[in-house]
């Protein structure tokens, strides 16, 4: 769409139009390999394709008409059984490639039973994902949407330029995420100013952790939701946008990590029955300090994002389309 980025005309409806079929067609495309299972990348790329592609029609939903059968909670569902195979992928890329190296001797035996329960689940999983895959409601999903591209419908709406309402679709978006309570964790609030807990204070970040993860895990699908709609609109802005929107890719990545050590240590005292400080210590041990890491990586940004400095520069950078 580059050759599109300095032309005032363009329509909303245009633009829904194309980002609604780039996404359509990157998870179809992928269909395939996702089924021969040979790799664990397609079924990756094709959720995150199905994500997109519900972030675009959330997105352009003023504008757009689309079939009854059509819409986030549709789309949702079968994103949702990808996701489920996708997470276990990564549980065992990570207890292979991260953590079983760690361990001592004596951790084997449990380590192999947690590996042949994830191969077990696995396998259950992928056999849901093809026959969703495969069932009228995938199926009919993918049929109403080539339906809608074939014969797309429009409100009035589309018809205004992009650049005309570029801000009002990304403003509200950006406050939303400014007024997170993720943000908030591993903080102090005193007299209404907020400070962060120094690193030096390990004990007090963990509980942080333990009280409040829930809060960072929502951020994190926030912050996955503002990056894909802002990188929609990537040509329409200088450079200085782009940055931010590589930010909040970094940003989702950190929070990423943290949410895998704790599906990692739910799932393994839910395989083990047992706390993984007992029954796996070395990999308890490990998690702890990677979320002594996760303070370091993620303290500079947080900081970022609580300065009203940069908070106002943000939004109105986001007025600033190009010319």
């Amino acid at each position: 769409m580059k050759e599109t980025q300095f032309d005032r005309s363009l329509l909303i409806s245009n633009y829904a139009y194309f980002i609604i079929q780039q996404n359509f067609q990157r998870f179809v495309d992928l269909e395939e390999a996702a089924f021969k299972d040979q790799d664990i990348e397609p079924l990756h790329q094709m959720r995150v394709g199905m994500r997109r592609l519900r972030t675009s029609i959330q997105v352009f939903d003023n504008a757009i008409t689309l079939p009854k059968g059509v819409n986030n909670s549709s789309i949702g569902k079968i994103a949702r059984v990808l996701g489920e195979t996708r997470d276990l992928d990564v549980l065992k890329q990570d207890l292979i490639t991260r953590y079983q190296p760690l361990l001592q001797k004596s951790e084997q035996a449990k380590f192999e039973q947690v590996i042949n329960h994830l191969h077990q689940k696995r396998g259950q999983s992928f056999l849901k994902l093809k026959k969703t895959l495969k069932g009228d409601r995938y199926q009919n999903l993918k049929q109403s949407i080539q339906d809608w591209l074939t014969q797309p419908t429009y409100t009035t709406m589309g018809n205004l330029p992009v650049l005309e309402v570029l801000p009002d679709l990304l403003l509200p978006l950006i406050c939303k995420l400014f007024l997170h309570s993720g943000w908030l964790v591993g903080t102090r609030m005193q007299t209404g100013k907020v400070s962060l807990i120094p690193i030096e204070n390990s004990d007090e970040l963990h509980q942080q952790l333990r009280k409040f993860s829930h809060f960072l895990h929502d951020l994190r699908k926030q912050i996955k939701g503002v990056r894909y709609q802002t990188e929609f609109f990537a040509d329409f802005y200088a450079d200085s946008y782009r940055e931010r929107v590589a930010e909040f890719k970094q940003i989702q990545e950190i929070l990423g990590t943290l949410q895998d050590h704790v599906v990692l240590r739910h799932f393994l005292e839910k395989t083990l029955k047992a706390d993984v400080s007992r029954v796996l210590p070395s990999i308890d041990q490990a998690m702890q300090e990677e979320s002594s890491i996760f303070w370091q990586s993620w303290q500079p940004l947080q900081a970022h994002y609580l300065s009203l400095e940069f908070r106002q520069s943000l939004r109105s950078l986001l007025t600033e389309t190009m010319s």
